[in-house]
């Protein structure tokens, strides 16, 4: 009985051994800690070429520069505060999740979305926790209708409303983190927060030698009113 139990002890053993070297493999004394500036020079450089460019997280860049969503293409001459190399470089925590979703409008407000890079009326929705659906209803003119077509940044797009909803308004220092964070954290949207600051996407000298925080609004537990829900578009 003895012999099995000690056989069953080194197979259990022998099948988490890769686990453990896997996790020990990292040397944290040969990994860069220097922080630096990366700049823009190609047009449609995403933050996940630069991530791959520079062996860092795509969510360690993003949080190091106080970024609205990683997936917002960078213009040509912005430049991104690298961040020190990791043992276990974070490509995951502070992406929107894919999820099915089913609210047809958001709480509170406001109404108005201001397009950047990339948007999409599905990726729009994705940021407001809104069906695609309900974005394209409110498509017309020249704003193409498809849920994936490309929009033009700069523009104005509404969004839909639920009425009766409301949330708390209050100033904010935003010193670290991406909008997801925020969002989880005060019971809003990432897109919700993009439209309190439109032409807001990232702050690459926060944290530099004279950098300041930026200032901001935020949106605080946004809630259904009390009512029949109708949607406001």
């Amino acid at each position: 009985m003895v012999a099995w139990r000690m056989k069953s002890l080194i197979a259990l053993l022998a099948l988490s051994l890769p686990a453990i070297v896997l996790s020990t493999s990292c040397d944290p004394s040969t990994l860069n800690s220097t922080t630096y500036l990366y700049p823009i020079t190609t047009p449609n450089t995403t933050v996940f070429d630069v991530a791959k460019a520079t062996n860092r997280g795509v969510c360690d860049i993003g949080r190091q520069n106080l970024m609205a969503d990683v997936t917002i293409v960078p213009n040509v001459g912005q430049t991104l505060l690298i961040p020190p190399e990791t043992c276990e470089p974070d490509n995951e925590t502070c992406l929107l999740p894919n999820t099915t979703r089913t609210r047809a409008c958001i709480n509170g407000g406001p109404r108005n979305y201001y397009t950047v890079n990339g948007d999409t009326y599905d990726i729009i929705a994705r940021r407001l926790n809104i069906t695609t659906e309900s974005m394209t209803a409110l498509a017309f003119g020249d704003v193409p209708a498809g849920p994936n077509d490309e929009l033009a940044p700069g523009q104005f797009i509404k969004v839909p409303l639920c009425e009766p909803s409301h949330c708390v308004i209050q100033p904010y220092r935003f010193t670290w983190g991406v909008y997801k964070d925020l969002a989880e954290e005060f019971g809003t949207t990432v897109g919700q927060l993009m439209m309190l600051s439109p032409t807001y996407n990232y702050s690459s000298k926060a944290f530099l030698p004279g950098g300041e925080f930026p200032s901001m609004t935020i949106l605080v537990n946004c809630t259904e009113g009390v009512g029949n829900e109708t949607v406001l578009t």
